[in-house]
């Protein structure tokens, strides 16, 4: 593909240009002139740029982008389809197939996107931590634009560890601090006067709140640093969604708000269908409950909050629906986005961290699954969970390797 066809050329004729002395220099080429600029900052960019043809074959390719994939000299590079040179892991150091390789994927669909999650592997086998898009263009041609991302990734982790370490030691202070405001609410421990109770009150529920922005921290730093390892197990996901969502009954029953569980209309509804999964418990019940105490903060008495569990083919999608105040569209795309809050007049004096969504998102997708949400200010909210879905024969022999493994874990203690 010519650097022209790339950046377009709008066939304007050529001006007449005077030199020094009033003299004619001659005319200049438009399409020419933009091709050289073009040409110009492919070569001095230190982004990565590739173009590759509908039937996947390198077309052209930068000099940035041939010392990273390694492959010394563009003439080595072109003509050749892009996997033949370029392979990705993930940071795990886990190869990714093209059959599950999301850029793979996009380049097929011909679709913009952009990922931070892969690590190129070049052809001197060099591990390379990657930020790419894919950009698809009119003439059929498509863009791919990496760049090296070791020292942001390098940064990020100061940043992370700092809040990390910063967040563990506020809260053994702030446990402190709401351990003996609660001792001086109690009658039993200490007698104030209904002013000074008040204050306490509010001091209270403020060092609470604060314990609750350090915990959340701490998860995500352990969240976005991979630190935790997921135990995932197989279950019956109507039967674990129900006993979970039921937990937070009494806290919707003091709100005066209808629960239901099915199909929205009886609590008595049970669900017919056969739906399992693998997940791990821990990251699905604090999805759900961060779920579940946003829909109870967020409507007001007297409304109604529904669960419910469905197969959808391969995929087990659950869904938390409320009658409250829902959310605008201007802020519906960001409500996942880290320290990200709903600011208005309905939201202002309910506390939060401005990281629970944040977290829901990134415990869903640990898990390999996708959340979104579908409201309207006014009118309630609907958040989906997707994740993968077994089959029964798939779930039982998940059961059996997990009792086997279990089994082996005692026998290896008992020795």
């Amino acid at each position: 593909m010519s650097l022209r066809g790339l950046f377009g050329n709008k066939g304007a004729s050529a001006p007449v240009v005077g030199n020094a002395s009033g003299g004619v220099m001659g005319a200049i080429n438009p399409a020419a002139d933009q091709a050289a600029m073009a040409g110009m900052v492919l070569a001095t960019i230190d982004d990565g740029v590739i173009v590759i043809n509908s039937a996947n074959v390198i077309t052209l390719i930068n000099p940035a982008a041939v010392q990273m994939i390694g492959c010394e000299a563009s003439e080595n590079a072109l003509g050749l389809e892009y996997l033949a040179i370029m392979r990705f892991e993930t940071g795990e150091g886990m190869p990714v197939d093209a059959p599950q390789n999301k850029i793979v994927g996009a380049v097929a669909a011909r679709q913009y996107f952009t990922t931070r999650e892969y690590v190129l592997v070049n052809m001197q086998n060099q591990r390379i931590p990657i930020s790419l898009t894919v950009l698809p263009t009119a003439s059929g041609d498509t863009v791919m634009i990496f760049r090296n991302i070791t020292k942001e990734l390098e940064e990020e982790g100061a940043q992370m560890e700092f809040v990390s370490t910063a967040s563990h030691e506020m809260r053994t202070p702030v446990a402190s601090i709401e351990g003996y405001l609660g001792l001086a609410l109690n009658p039993q421990t200490a007698t104030i006067d209904d002013r000074a109770r008040k204050y306490l009150e509010e001091a209270h529920a403020s060092s609470q709140h604060l314990g609750r922005l350090f915990q959340d921290l701490l998860d995500v730093t352990k969240l976005d640093d991979k630190k935790i390892r997921l135990h995932m197990v197989p279950v019956d996901m109507v039967e674990t969604v129900r006993s979970i969502a039921e937990g937070q009954a009494p806290a919707m029953g003091a709100k005066n708000l209808k629960y239901s569980f099915g199909s929205g209309e009886d609590t008595r509804d049970t669900i017919g269908q056969q739906v399992y999964g693998l997940v791990d418990i821990d990251f699905l019940r604090e999805i759900l409950n961060n779920l579940l105490e946003n829909a109870i903060k967020y409507t007001p008495s007297g409304g109604a909050v529904w669960v419910n569990v469905r197969g959808d083919g391969d995929r087990v999608l659950i869904n938390v629906t409320d009658t409250g105040i829902g959310i605008s569209p201007e802020d519906l795309g960001h409500i996942f986005q880290k320290f990200y809050r709903v600011d208005n007049s309905e939201t202002r004096e309910i506390g939060g961290t401005g990281l629970g969504l944040y977290l829901v998102k990134s415990r869903v997708e640990a898990m390999n699954g996708k959340v979104w949400a579908e409201s309207a200010f006014g009118d309630g909210s609907t958040f989906y969970i997707s994740l993968p879905r077994l089959t029964l024969e798939e779930y039982e022999r998940q059961k059996q390797v997990l009792q086997n493994t279990q089994m082996m874990g005692q026998q290896a203690m008992a020795a």
